[in-house]
């Protein structure tokens, strides 16, 4: 069961359900995603505020240059005592210290001069100057953070700022990793001939674990029906998507396809038109996903990007879900083939102003070095074919 890029796409986001929320603290609300609007509880700045340690007062006391203004009081941030100017009067403002009833203007120390209890501003002011109004940062009730936002580092602190301590997040998809094979080894175990190393889980789990999926790994089980049931069988009795690498080819042990379809699950299609990483299964079995990724780390990365993160996303409540695509310039030919979508290994660099991409070396399915090193991949269409040197390319950014 064949299908295109885009179909496969659009298969996997529609059999995708969003999990339940979950309240949590800010401590814990880094890389969560909101499962509500949040409104400012308040005005931002919630009072008239200085934006410098320097001298409020009423824009009308400085219509005729030099300004002689007496100095009746101070105000440090924090002060609730809030005073009052009137025209021809000035207070000593802190930054973030309230701005006296009256004025509506303030001036820098350095600025300007102090003589015997006045303050000397001889250049014109404006009114609002180095004033931050109640509000104008955010109106009490104002949509701040929308549903389906990611709370990086910024967005924790403008909670934080907001007054806002638990807040409603999605709760994370839960993924397990299988790997098949009787050649993988762990990066630990004495290596053996004829054997590759399982660096296919380390890969998914630091991509699955930066979307802020929560990762059980379940081993490495050998090409054996009996086996793969029941590992895939303990596996899917606690997890939200179960991913396998290796195992969905057409050789005598890809074993993966029949084990999941004697599981319940419907499998909805077995290869994509993309290389590398042409064989991708996908079955649903009522809220739960399989995806069984080849086992080459190079196509195997290509379908995680590609396929399996929107998903991850889409279930964990990310409203942006899809990969983010730029445009850049092939500064060499880049070869690819008409009838298939190929992602090919490329750098990026900057010239002129103009993104550009070249070649970043081996393209061989079976050469994740390339694939490790290269800063980005450049996606080209199936009707295409190869990109000639100065035209425009879509990347996806690694």
């Amino acid at each position: 069961m064949k299908v295109k890029r885009e179909e496969a796409k659009r298969i996997i986001i529609e059999n995708c359900q969003e999990k339940f929320f979950e309240v949590v603290t800010l401590e814990k609300a880094y890389g969560r995603v909101l499962a509500e609007d949040v409104h400012s509880p308040i005005d931002i700045p919630d009072e008239d505020k200085s934006a410098i340690d320097g001298y409020a007062f009423n824009s009308e006391s400085v219509t005729e240059l030099p300004a002689k203004l007496k100095i009746v009081g101070e105000t440090a941030a924090g002060d609730i005592d809030r005073k009052k100017v009137d025209i021809g009067e000035a207070v000593f403002v802190m930054t973030g210290g309230i701005i006296p009833r009256g004025a509506d203007a303030a001036v820098r120390i350095e600025d300007v001069k102090v003589e015997d209890g006045y303050v000397i501003i001889d250049f014109p002011v404006k009114r609002g100057t180095l004033v931050n109004f109640q509000g104008s940062e955010l109106k009490k009730g104002e949509l701040t953070l929308e549903k389906g936002v990611r709370l990086d580092y910024r967005k924790v602190g403008l909670l934080a700022n907001l007054g806002i301590y638990r807040v409603k997040v999605f709760q994370k998809p839960v993924v397990g990793i299988v790997t098949t094979g009787n050649e993988v080894l762990e990066p630990y175990e004495k290596y053996r001939k004829g054997c590759v190393r399982n660096s296919n889980y380390y890969i998914l789990k630091g991509l699955l674990e930066r979307e802020c999926a929560e990762v059980t790994y379940f081993g490495i089980v050998e090409d054996n029906k009996g086996l793969m049931l029941k590992t895939f069988e303990e596996a899917l009795s606690s997890v939200d998507i179960l991913i396998t690498t290796g195992g969905v080819s057409k050789g005598k042990y890809d074993f993966v396809k029949d084990v999941i379809k004697e599981l319940g699950f419907d499998v909805k299609f077995t290869m994509t038109n993309i290389r590398p990483g042409r064989p991708l299964v996908f079955g649903i079995k009522e809220n739960k996903l399989f995806f069984g990724l080849p086992g080459y780390p190079s196509a195997m990365v290509v379908n995680a990007l590609e396929f399996l993160i929107p998903a991850i996303r889409k279930m964990g409540g990310v409203k942006q879900f899809e990969n983010t695509y730029l445009t850049a310039i092939a500064s060499e030919p880049l070869k690819s083939k008409k009838g298939r979508v190929d992602f090919i290994r490329v750098d990026v660099y900057a010239e002129d102003g103009v993104l550009k991409v070249r070649s970043a070396g081996s393209q061989q399915t079976s050469n994740f070095s390339s694939m490790a090193l290269c800063r980005a991949l450049a996606i080209v269409d199936e009707n295409r074919g190869g990109i000639s040197e100065g035209e425009v390319v879509q990347i996806l950014m690694l």
